[in-house]
């Protein structure tokens, strides 16, 4: 059977809009020939995709297996022609990628100037968020892989995940001069009187945490303060008594530079760590560059 790409890419954007104006415009045809090419893929198929009347545009059972299909299909098309065009210039090419946090700052500074030094001529467009919005804009195509803690992410279609590195280990940082800097072996019990700050936490982490510090009121939330922006996690704790959960390999500049102290604890540490993951879409190969920065990126994680 003879699909034409265009009329796919038509029905997936029609039943993205539910409106023939709107997308008539973000495909740019005008609404009439919209409409022949719907109806003549229809035809093609002889079957319904979508109902009509004079407000909406709802896709039928069968539409809706096949819009999902279709954009399946249309995502192989577009990596395959980007894989030819990348081989025929025999270039790395350009690469967007999303990385969390935590990788985003015991990453991805080397990796970026390796790869500025190395592939002058190579674009790189980075996201640094959490993996829900990352894994949202890896789903609508808007970056071509990302790199997070991938823990509370469900593996399976239509994403793929790869762990790389070890994992990167925690613990509690305060500033120098916090009335807990320098005291040896604090309980948990004084460990919960103060605000705490992190980036976001995978639920396993957190529930290692609540147990670690006991049943508390001061903390509905945990950590205290959230922020994916991991500068101002350690600006938090380097400007008030706020206790920073954070991985040692982010802060290590600041300890070696005496402005953040490790807190000696009472009771051992359960395990704090960050674990790395490559997220990609299921069936997607990568490009030349997106498969050059993973390299680097297991390199130095390990």
């Amino acid at each position: 059977m003879h699909l034409d790409l265009k009329k796919l890419h038509h029905a997936v954007v029609l039943a993205e809009e539910r409106s023939f104006a709107r997308t008539a415009t973000k495909v740019h045809l005008s609404q009439p020939a919209l409409t022949r090419s719907i109806q003549a893929l229809e035809a093609h198929l002889d079957a319904r995709l979508f109902d009509r009347d004079l407000t909406h545009v709802t896709p039928t059972a069968v539409g809706l297996a096949f819009i999902d299909r279709a954009r399946h299909l249309l995502q192989q098309a577009a990596t395959l022609q980007r894989e030819v065009e990348l081989l025929r210039s025999a270039d790395l090419g350009d690469v967007a990628l999303g990385v969390g946090p935590i990788p985003a700052k015991v990453l991805l500074p080397q990796v970026l100037a390796q790869l500025a030094r190395e592939h002058p001529r190579v674009g790189a467009t980075v996201e640094i968020n959490n993996w829900q919005v990352l894994t949202e804009h890896l789903l609508n195509e808007r970056i071509e892989f990302f790199v997070a803690d991938t823990r509370d992410l469900p593996p399976g279609e239509p994403l793929h995940i790869t762990r790389i590195g070890a994992p990167q280990t925690g613990g509690f940082f305060v500033r120098s001069g916090h009335p807990l800097a320098g005291q040896s072996r604090v309980s948990p019990k004084t460990l919960a009187a103060y605000p705490m700050t992190s980036v976001s936490l995978p639920q396993l982490v957190q529930r290692r945490l609540r147990h670690y510090l006991g049943e508390n009121d001061s903390y509905p939330n945990l950590p205290t303060i959230s922020c994916d922006k991991l500068e101002i996690v350690t600006d938090i704790a380097l400007n008030s008594d706020a206790i920073a959960i954070t991985v040692h390999a982010a802060v290590q500049t600041e300890v070696a530079e005496g402005r953040l102290q490790q807190i000696s604890l009472l009771r051992k540490l359960p395990t704090l760590a960050s674990e790395f993951g490559v997220v990609s879409l299921a069936g997607r190969s990568f490009s030349p560059s997106a498969q050059w920065m993973i390299e680097r990126m297991k390199q130095l994680s390990a």
